[in-house]
Protein backbone atom coordinates (compact mmCIF):
# COMPACT_ATOMS: atom_id res chain seq x y z
CA UNK A 1 0.00 0.00 0.00
CA UNK A 2 2.75 2.30 0.88
CA UNK A 3 3.27 2.65 -3.31
CA UNK A 4 0.00 2.75 -3.91
CA UNK A 5 -0.38 5.96 -1.17
CA UNK A 6 2.95 7.78 -2.99
CA UNK A 7 1.14 7.19 -6.63
CA UNK A 8 -2.16 7.83 -5.87
CA UNK A 9 -1.65 11.83 -6.41
CA UNK A 10 0.02 11.20 -10.20
CA UNK A 11 -2.74 8.49 -11.29
CA UNK A 12 -6.37 8.64 -12.07
CA UNK A 13 -7.07 5.09 -10.19
CA UNK A 14 -4.79 2.14 -8.79
CA UNK A 15 -5.82 -1.32 -8.33
CA UNK A 16 -3.94 -3.50 -5.50
CA UNK A 17 -4.30 -6.87 -6.04
CA UNK A 18 -2.91 -9.67 -2.92
CA UNK A 19 -3.78 -13.30 -2.49
CA UNK A 20 -4.28 -12.33 1.08
CA UNK A 21 -7.95 -11.40 2.30
CA UNK A 22 -6.72 -9.55 5.66
CA UNK A 23 -3.59 -7.52 3.46
CA UNK A 24 -6.62 -6.11 1.07
CA UNK A 25 -8.60 -5.39 4.35
CA UNK A 26 -5.96 -3.30 5.63
CA UNK A 27 -5.04 -1.66 2.54
CA UNK A 28 -8.70 -0.31 1.82
CA UNK A 29 -8.78 0.61 5.17
CA UNK A 30 -5.83 2.84 5.23
CA UNK A 31 -6.95 4.17 1.92
CA UNK A 32 -9.84 5.17 3.55
CA UNK A 33 -8.77 6.78 6.33
CA UNK A 34 -6.55 8.37 4.09
CA UNK A 35 -9.41 9.92 2.41
CA UNK A 36 -9.10 8.22 -0.52
CA UNK A 37 -12.33 6.79 -2.52
CA UNK A 38 -12.33 3.27 -4.24
CA UNK A 39 -12.87 4.53 -7.32
CA UNK A 40 -9.51 6.09 -6.97
CA UNK A 41 -7.77 3.68 -4.85
CA UNK A 42 -8.81 -0.36 -4.04
CA UNK A 43 -7.37 -3.55 -3.26
CA UNK A 44 -8.88 -6.79 -4.26
CA UNK A 45 -8.18 -10.12 -3.34
CA UNK A 46 -7.00 -12.32 -6.44
CA UNK A 47 -5.04 -15.30 -7.50
CA UNK A 48 -4.52 -13.55 -10.66
CA UNK A 49 -4.05 -16.18 -13.88
CA UNK A 50 -4.22 -14.03 -16.83
CA UNK A 51 -7.58 -15.06 -17.86
CA UNK A 52 -9.71 -12.23 -19.77
CA UNK A 53 -12.88 -11.84 -16.68
CA UNK A 54 -10.07 -11.15 -14.16
CA UNK A 55 -10.45 -8.17 -12.57
CA UNK A 56 -13.52 -7.64 -14.88
CA UNK A 57 -11.33 -6.77 -17.60
CA UNK A 58 -8.93 -4.28 -16.80
CA UNK A 59 -5.89 -3.05 -18.84
CA UNK A 60 -3.32 -1.13 -17.19
CA UNK A 61 -0.58 1.54 -17.88
CA UNK A 62 1.30 0.87 -15.17
CA UNK A 63 1.65 -2.15 -13.18
CA UNK A 64 4.18 -2.08 -10.07
CA UNK A 65 5.23 -5.26 -8.27
CA UNK A 66 7.18 -4.49 -5.19
CA UNK A 67 8.85 -6.85 -3.05
CA UNK A 68 6.89 -9.52 -4.37
CA UNK A 69 8.80 -11.79 -6.59
CA UNK A 70 10.69 -13.86 -4.03
CA UNK A 71 7.41 -15.08 -3.23
CA UNK A 72 6.52 -16.13 -6.30
CA UNK A 73 7.77 -19.79 -7.03
CA UNK A 74 7.85 -18.83 -10.75
CA UNK A 75 8.46 -14.82 -11.60
CA UNK A 76 8.32 -16.45 -15.47
CA UNK A 77 4.56 -17.31 -15.14
CA UNK A 78 3.52 -13.98 -13.05
CA UNK A 79 5.72 -11.72 -15.71
CA UNK A 80 3.52 -13.49 -18.33
CA UNK A 81 0.53 -12.87 -16.73
CA UNK A 82 1.28 -9.58 -15.27
CA UNK A 83 2.23 -8.83 -19.38
CA UNK A 84 -1.15 -9.90 -19.81
CA UNK A 85 -2.95 -7.48 -17.66
CA UNK A 86 -0.86 -3.98 -19.91
CA UNK A 87 -1.93 -2.02 -22.34
CA UNK A 88 -0.05 -2.35 -25.17
CA UNK A 89 2.41 0.30 -24.77
CA UNK A 90 2.06 0.10 -20.72
CA UNK A 91 4.64 -0.17 -18.46
CA UNK A 92 6.02 -3.08 -15.54
CA UNK A 93 7.83 -2.00 -12.95
CA UNK A 94 9.53 -4.61 -10.43
CA UNK A 95 11.66 -3.89 -7.29
CA UNK A 96 12.90 -6.52 -5.13
CA UNK A 97 16.15 -7.53 -3.74
CA UNK A 98 19.31 -8.50 -5.99
CA UNK A 99 21.82 -11.73 -4.96
CA UNK A 100 23.57 -10.87 -1.83
CA UNK A 101 27.24 -12.61 -1.60
CA UNK A 102 25.50 -14.93 1.20
CA UNK A 103 24.05 -18.40 -0.13
CA UNK A 104 20.48 -18.52 -0.34
CA UNK A 105 20.72 -21.09 2.45
CA UNK A 106 21.85 -18.85 5.09
CA UNK A 107 19.56 -15.69 3.91
CA UNK A 108 16.68 -18.22 4.54
CA UNK A 109 18.35 -19.04 7.92
CA UNK A 110 17.62 -15.24 8.73
CA UNK A 111 13.70 -15.14 7.77
CA UNK A 112 11.82 -16.00 11.04
CA UNK A 113 9.70 -19.61 10.88
CA UNK A 114 6.49 -18.13 10.73
CA UNK A 115 7.59 -16.41 7.22
CA UNK A 116 10.06 -18.56 5.42
CA UNK A 117 7.49 -20.74 4.13
CA UNK A 118 6.17 -17.74 2.19
CA UNK A 119 9.32 -17.04 0.24
CA UNK A 120 10.62 -18.65 -2.92
CA UNK A 121 13.61 -16.86 -3.55
CA UNK A 122 15.52 -15.90 -0.70
CA UNK A 123 18.98 -14.74 -2.65
CA UNK A 124 17.28 -12.30 -5.17
CA UNK A 125 17.74 -12.21 -8.99
CA UNK A 126 20.50 -10.62 -11.01
CA UNK A 127 19.74 -8.18 -13.94
CA UNK A 128 20.77 -11.06 -16.05
CA UNK A 129 17.48 -13.03 -14.79
CA UNK A 130 15.16 -10.10 -14.66
CA UNK A 131 15.96 -9.01 -18.70
CA UNK A 132 15.42 -12.68 -19.80
CA UNK A 133 12.68 -12.92 -17.51
CA UNK A 134 10.93 -9.40 -19.25
CA UNK A 135 11.71 -10.09 -22.57
CA UNK A 136 10.57 -13.89 -22.65
CA UNK A 137 7.28 -12.20 -21.80
CA UNK A 138 7.05 -9.62 -24.45
CA UNK A 139 8.56 -6.60 -22.78
CA UNK A 140 10.59 -4.24 -24.58
CA UNK A 141 12.64 -0.90 -23.61
CA UNK A 142 14.40 -2.54 -20.64
CA UNK A 143 15.98 -0.46 -17.97
CA UNK A 144 17.79 -1.83 -14.43
CA UNK A 145 18.52 0.18 -11.99
CA UNK A 146 20.65 -1.16 -8.82
CA UNK A 147 21.93 1.39 -6.56
CA UNK A 148 19.39 1.19 -4.20
CA UNK A 149 19.80 -0.37 -0.58
CA UNK A 150 16.74 -1.13 2.02
CA UNK A 151 15.81 -3.16 4.88
CA UNK A 152 13.86 -6.04 5.78
CA UNK A 153 12.98 -8.00 8.89
CA UNK A 154 16.23 -5.87 10.32
CA UNK A 155 18.72 -7.02 7.67
CA UNK A 156 20.16 -4.22 4.82
CA UNK A 157 19.77 -5.24 0.82
CA UNK A 158 20.30 -4.32 -2.21
CA UNK A 159 17.32 -4.15 -4.40
CA UNK A 160 16.49 -3.19 -7.95
CA UNK A 161 13.91 -1.66 -10.34
CA UNK A 162 13.58 -2.76 -12.93
CA UNK A 163 11.20 -1.44 -16.10
CA UNK A 164 9.70 -3.11 -19.35
CA UNK A 165 7.20 -1.94 -21.77
CA UNK A 166 4.70 -4.21 -23.77
CA UNK A 167 5.50 -4.21 -27.02
CA UNK A 168 2.62 -5.68 -28.57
Amino acid sequence: GMVSRELSPYVRSIVGVDISGGSVESYNKRATELGIAPEQMRAVCAELKGEPQELEGAKFDLIVCSMSYHHFASIEDITRTLVFFLKPGGSLLVADMLPSAETAEKASEEYPEHVRHTVAHFNGFDEAQIRRTFEDAGLGQFHFMDQLTGTILGKNFRLFIARGVKTT
